[in-house]
C-alpha cells in the first residue's frame, strides 16, 4: 500500500440548461436571474463563475431572460460567450437560500475570426483549410497520416526541418513503438501501410515546405459558427506533473487532490466503484485503486515494461475491464481473485482506445488506427465518435450488431473532434468535442449544440441519473485566453496560487504537497 497526499485545488464546470419553471430550491442554495438586452433573435449562452470555490455554471438566456438555480452562495462574476456580442463582467454576491438579479447589456462588436481545437495561441494568423494545407498529394499523406490522429490544428503550430520531420514519422512508424520506461515489444504504432516508401520523400517535403522553420504559428480558421439552441462527489484525473486524481463535492464546490504514487502515474481513464473507492488506469500500471477516506492506493504494476492501461469500465459482476492503448491488449481484473489478465487483440496495430460494456457485459471497444470497432458477441447498439477526421467536420457513428449496419453522420461543427459519446435514459446521445457539448436525437436527427465556458476540449463526459451532464476540459489555466476575442476574456479565472498546494479551494484543507 502506498499513501497519497492532498494537493491544490482544481477547476470544475458544472454544466447546466435552462432549469425547469418552479423547480425548488435546495436547501443552502441560490438562484440569479434577470434580463439580457440585446438577443438579436438568438438564445445567448449566459457564464456565471465563482472564483472562490472555482466552479462555473452555463445556461442560455431565452426570450431575453435567464435563469441559474441551485448555485452555492458566494460572488460571482456574469458574462456572456457570443461570437459578435460583447460585454465585462457583472458580479453579484449570492447568499444563501438567497436570489440575486443581474441585467446583462452587451453591445454587437464585428465578429472575431475563430479557430477550432482546445489549445489557445496568444498570438495566432488564422488561415483556411486549403491555404494551410494546400490541395495536392502531400496533403492527402498528411491527412492519412497526421491529421487523423492530431486533429487540423496540431501541425500549425509546429516549426521543424526535414529531417527533425524525418524523425518524428520515424519514431511513429519504427518497430518497436515506443520507448516509455522501456521498449514495447511490438509493431509499431502507426501501420506502415498507411505511408509506403515511395510516399515517404512526399510526405516529408510537404510537411518541410508548409511546417518548416520559417513558417508562421498559424491555427485552421474556422469559418462557421454553430447556431445554438437551447449526491456526490465527482472524481477526474488531472495528467499534470506531478499527476493525480482530483475528488470535487458538487454539494459544497470544494475539491481534495489525491497524488499519485511517485506523483508521476499518470492517469487516464478512471471510475468509481460501489464502495466509493476510485479506480484508474494509466502510464506504467495495470490499474490503481484510491480509497479516499484514507488516501492510500493500490497499484497492480503491468507485467511488461511499457505497457499502459487507459480507459476502465465495470461489468455487472463488479469486474472490471480495461482497454491498453500501448501494449495493444485488453484487460480484466477480477474481483473474486484480485488478479489482473491479459487478453492480445486480433489487430496488430489495433491499439484499444476507448471501451464499454453492454447490457449483456460484452465488452466492445474502438482500434486506435485501424477504424475498426471490436465486439464479443454484443446486442446493443453503439454509438461512437470519429475523432480526427480527414475534412471539414467529425462523425458521429452508430453500429447495429444484429445488422452489421454501420451509419455515419457529420456533426454542425467546423472541424470538431468528438472525443466521448454517451447516450441517456431519453435515448439522446451526447457528444463531447473541441469547446462545445453536443445532444443528437436520433429520433429527428437534430442537434443541440452547448458552447462551454472556456476554450478546450473534454476528453470524457458523464451522465448522471438524474440528468446532469458532467465534462472535464483537458485544457485549463489562469488567466484570460485570447485577449483580442471578445469572447475570451470575459469568463472569470481563479486567482493564480503561490505555489503548487497553496490554493484552499473555498476551505478545503491542504496536507502536505
Amino acid at each position: 500500500m502506498k499513501t497519497s497526499r492532498i494537493g491544490a485545488a482544481c477547476l470544475a464546470f458544472l454544466f447546466s440548461s435552462l432549469p425547469v419553471a418552479g423547480a425548488a430550491i435546495l436547501p443552502g442554495l441560490g438562484e440569479i436571474s434577470w434580463t439580457i438586452a440585446r438577443q438579436d433573435g438568438a438564445n445567448v449562452p449566459v457564464s456565471l463563475y465563482d472564483a472562490e470555490r472555482k466552479v462555473g455554471y452555463a445556461v442560455f438566456a431565452v426570450a431575453g431572460r435567464y435563469r441559474a438555480n441551485q448555485m452555492f452562495p458566494g460572488r460571482y462574476d456574469i458574462t456572456i460567450r457570443k461570437t459578435g456580442l460583447e460585454m465585462a463582467p457583472v458580479s453579484v454576491q449570492l447568499a444563501a437560500d438567497g436570489k440575486a438579479q443581474a441585467d446583462l447589456a452587451p453591445r454587437a462588436v464585428a465578429a472575431p475570426p475563430n479557430y477550432t481545437g482546445g489549445h489557445t495561441c496568444r498570438s495566432v494568423d488564422m488561415q483556411p483549410y486549403d491555404r494551410i494545407y494546400p490541395v495536392g498529394a502531400g496533403r492527402l499523406l498528411v491527412e492519412r497520416a497526421c491529421i487523423v490522429c492530431y486533429g487540423v490544428n496540431f501541425l500549425p503550430g509546429k516549426r521543424f526541418d526535414r529531417r527533425t520531420w524525418e524523425s518524428f514519422v520515424h519514431y511513429m512508424m519504427r518497430e518497436p513503438a515506443f520507448r516509455n520506461g522501456g521498449i514495447v515489444k511490438g509493431p509499431s504504432l502507426v501501420d506502415p501501410a498507411r505511408i509506403g516508401d515511395a510516399d515517404m520523400p512526399l510526405l516529408l517535403d510537404d510537411l518541410a515546405a508548409n511546417f518548416g522553420t520559417a513558417s508562421k504559428v498559424r491555427a485552421v480558421l474556422q469559418e462557421q459558427e454553430p447556431h445554438f439552441d437551447q449526491d456526490g462527489n465527482v472524481y477526474v484525473t488531472d495528467r499534470g506533473n506531478p499527476a493525480m486524481i482530483v475528488q470535487v463535492d458538487p454539494r459544497t464546490g470544494r475539491s481534495k487532490n489525491f497524488l499519485t504514487p511517485g506523483g508521476g502515474s499518470s492517469p487516464h481513464g478512471l471510475t468509481v466503484d460501489g464502495d466509493g473507492t476510485v479506480w484508474w488506469s494509466g502510464r506504467d500500471n495495470d490499474l490503481a485503486h484510491l480509497d479516499p477516506k484514507t488516501g492510500l492506493t493500490d497499484e497492480y504494476p503491468v507485467t511488461q515494461q511499457g505497457m499502459h492501461g487507459h480507459t476502465p469500465v465495470f461489468s455487472s459482476s463488479g469486474d472490471l475491464w480495461f482497454s491498453m492503448l500501448v501494449g495493444n491488449r485488453l484487460g480484466h481484473w477480477s474481483r473474486a481473485t484480485d488478479t489482473v489478465i491479459h487478453y492480445d487483440t486480433p489487430s496488430p496495430r489495433g491499439h484499444p482506445y476507448g471501451l464499454v460494456i453492454d447490457h449483456q457485459d460484452k465488452v466492445w471497444y474502438v482500434e486506435y488506427f485501424t477504424d475498426h470497432v471490436a465486439r464479443f458477441d454484443p446486442k446493443d447498439i453503439i454509438w461512437y465518435g470519429v475523432y480526427g477526421t480527414v475534412g471539414k467536420a467529425g462523425n458521429l457513428g452508430r453500429l447495429d450488431p444484429k445488422t452489421g449496419a454501420v451509419t455515419e453522420r457529420t456533426l454542425p461543427i467546423q472541424y470538431s473532434n468528438p472525443y466521448d459519446t454517451w447516450p441517456d435514459d431519453q435515448d439522446d446521445v451526447w457528444i463531447s468535442s473541441d469547446n462545445y457539448l453536443t445532444k443528437f436525437d436520433p429520433r429527428t436527427g437534430k442537434y443541440t449544440i452547448y458552447p462551454t465556458p472556456e476554450r478546450t476540449d473534454q476528453p470524457k463526459i458523464m451522465l448522471t441519473r438524474d440528468g446532469a451532464t458532467w465534462f472535464t476540459p483537458r485544457l485549463s489555466r489562469d488567466g484570460a485566453r485570447n485577449p483580442q476575442m471578445p469572447g475570451e476574456k470575459t469568463v472569470g479565472r481563479p486567482r493564480q496560487a503561490a505555489g503548487r498546494g497553496a490554493a484552499t479551494n473555498g476551505g478545503n484543507e491542504r496536507v502536505g504537497d
